[in-house]
């Protein structure tokens, strides 16, 4: 006992109430001042500590300062990337020609990368001087590193050495919860076959990137939080002890990122290879943490990030002849895996699986963000080499059960959307070539919806791809799929999904062309439709999956039909706060209220993303 120090009698009166342990600095002790919250101090006792109902309102106070300050801090550590203006393609010519200018005057400028397209194996690759060094980036730098001329151009080291930091138990532990738990439960249909290396990409990344790494066991840990908020008050201890983790891996993770893309400003991206895809991978996984978390502050600037790299990727180091795409993912692998099998399939590496996944998964985020945002999608100009075809090079359906086609149309729908707004500011809108452009997209909506098998109305305890918690039952494709004549096959899951899909974007364009109207005939059939299909789904978890949808129909639903989907959310259960599923119900509750209140008397003046904004911020609903 006498190594244990009693609370102070003269400490502040905010740790008094709080009952925590004051260490007396002032004008602000440590506690007050590392919670950012107000610090009292006086001779007299203040008059708030009656022992009554004010001093049970300053308690009150307190508590809701702490959770708000705790936001905030939040808010800035991951709100404080680097910005992007040293990724423009001026900036990058500047760099260029002083790239020469040096090289000219006897500096040597290293290689991108080390790269040679004639003599680089993946040994050799992964053998760089880069990757071989022994040195953890979150260790301090030495004397001599330091002391580097700042003209000499250093390859970038990654930001860990050959498995993350710390080899705790924990961290292995919440790893397999990421893989076995959290990429099921967000990626109900990404199944890759065993020629794509499966899912052992996840794993080998997981130990090269040190950004991605922590956000991922960042995951882990919301999905534990996620668990202990439905234990009904039980288990506090470990709930407390589960945040601070979830706060240590937050703060390692931007801080690794931020290290990172710095060190990328320093040479850009023409000049860093795959220190580049390495950034764009790690900004796509802080993604989809915001999305897991619902949280809307920074996504706006994570997506500006991720585009603004993946397109700088292809600017400088696609080659022509062999195609954007093919030419980056060329690079990326090791030759001897560039081969295909008997049905075209490419045998992939590691590290040309990771690309493909966060490419998909870009490209899909980047034409929702655009139904909120009021824009085109920024990556529309690569949507025909990628997406557009019956077999195209992305099939979408593998990833997030919506086929490429139904994502191209709502692109389409978007652009119009955007279309329609610039035609409206310039006072020069023509309804006729507004029905006309909307009615194209409805005709090729109606064209592959009818192409679609039809949904199955019982027995569907087969779906391999009904979204869980839990791990899948069968996490891979089959042999049999592997070695299949035809891919051409859809699983009934796959066709559920993207006809759901589907039936929303036809809401959708009617909304472009007819305003938020959701007493229109033709509007209440297309919502109706949807609400059947909706209906159809395999499991309450399968609504994580369909969540643009799910808001969009809500939004325009007839009255009386609220509690259908406040129902659809209630039996998630606790699951239905990991990830945008409140978002959306949010929004509809929201929109709801503007209606009856007589507020959407205008349909005109309201959109789909009038909709997606009216909690006061754009929600992106993936």
């Amino acid at each position: 006992m006498n190594g244990l120090k009693l609370r102070s009698s003269q400490g502040c009166w905010t740790c008094r109430l709080r009952r925590k342990k004051c260490d007396e600095a002032r004008p602000v002790c440590a506690a007050c001042g590392g919670l950012e919250i107000d610090c009292h101090y006086s001779d007299a006792k203040p008059e708030w500590m009656d022992g009554g109902p004010r001093e049970k309102q300053m308690a009150d106070e307190l508590k809701a300062q702490v959770k708000q300050k705790a936001n905030e801090r939040r808010e800035r550590k991951w709100g404080l990337l680097p910005t992007m203006t040293d990724f423009s393609p001026s900036a990058q010519e500047q760099r260029q020609e002083s790239d020469r200018v040096m090289s000219d005057a006897g500096d040597p400028v290293p290689s991108e990368d080390g790269y040679n397209p004639s003599s680089t194996t993946l040994s050799e690759s992964s053998q760089s001087p880069a990757g071989s060094s022994s040195t953890s980036a979150s260790s301090p730098p030495t004397n001599d590193e330091s002391q580097m001329s700042a003209g000499h151009h250093q390859p970038v080291r990654p930001a860990v050495g050959s498995f993350p930091e710390h080899r705790s138990e924990v961290e292995v532990n919440f790893t397999m919860i990421y893989l076995d738990y959290v990429v099921p439960f967000l990626f109900p249909f990404y199944r890759p076959c065993l020629l794509e290396s499966s899912r052992g990409w996840m794993l080998v990344l997981l130990m090269k990137n040190r950004a991605l790494f922590h956000t991922a066991l960042s995951l882990a840990n919301w999905l534990y939080a996620v668990l202990f908020d439905s234990l009904n008050g039980q288990h506090s201890a470990c709930r407390r002890a589960n945040w601070a983790e979830l706060q240590v891996h937050q703060e390692t993770a931007i801080k690794a990122l931020q290290e990172d893309i710095k060190a990328l400003n320093e040479r850009g991206v023409a000049n860093a290879f795959l220190e580049s895809v390495g950034c764009m991978q790690s900004v796509i996984q802080l993604l989809e943490f915001d999305i897991a978390m619902a949280d809307m502050s920074n996504w706006q600037a994570h997506h500006d990030v991720a585009v603004a790299l993946f397109d700088q990727l292809i600017t400088h180091h696609a080659v022509a002849p062999m195609g954007s795409w093919m030419s980056i993912l060329d690079r990326i692998g090791a030759p001897f895996f560039r081969v295909r099998v008997e049905n075209e399939r490419h045998i992939l590496a590691s590290d040309q699986s990771a690309f493909k996944f966060y490419t998909a998964y870009l490209l899909w985020i980047d034409v929702i963000a655009a139904t909120a945002l009021g824009t085109a999608p920024r990556l529309q100009k690569y949507h025909a080499e990628l997406l557009h075809g019956d077999d195209p090079v992305i099939q979408l359906g593998d990833y997030v059960g919506c086929e490429s086609w139904v994502v191209l149309e709502i692109a389409e729908a978007a652009a119009l959307a955007t279309w329609k707004r610039e035609q409206h500011s310039k006072g020069s809108l023509s309804m006729i070539e507004l029905v006309h452009r909307a009615c194209a997209i409805q005709t090729r909506l109606r064209t592959k919806m009818a192409s679609l098998p039809s949904v199955p109305t019982s027995d569907r305890a087969g779906n391999i791809y009904d979204p869980s918690a839990y791990h899948p039952v069968t996490p891979y494709s089959g042999f049999h799929e592997m070695l299949a004549e035809s891919s051409s096959k859809k699983s009934q899951a796959v066709s559920l999904h993207t006809r759901i899909w589907a039936q929303a974007t036809m809401t959708y364009v009617m909304v472009l062309a007819s305003g938020l109207q959701p007493s229109l005939p033709e509007i209440q059939t297309s919502v109706e439709a949807t609400m059947a299909l909706l209906r159809a789904l395999p499991s309450p978890l399968a609504l994580r999956t369909v969540i643009w949808p799910f808001a969009l129909t809500g939004c325009l639903a007839p009255a009386g039909q609220e509690a259908f989907f406040t129902g659809l959310v209630a039996d998630m259960g606790a699951m239905h706060v990991f990830g945008t599923v409140r978002e959306a119900l949010n929004i509809m509750q929201s929109v709801w209220q503007h209606r009856e209140s007589g507020c959407c008397a205008e349909p005109q003046m309201w959109d789909v993303a009038t909709c997606f904004s009216v909690l006061g911020h754009l929600s992106l609903l993936v």
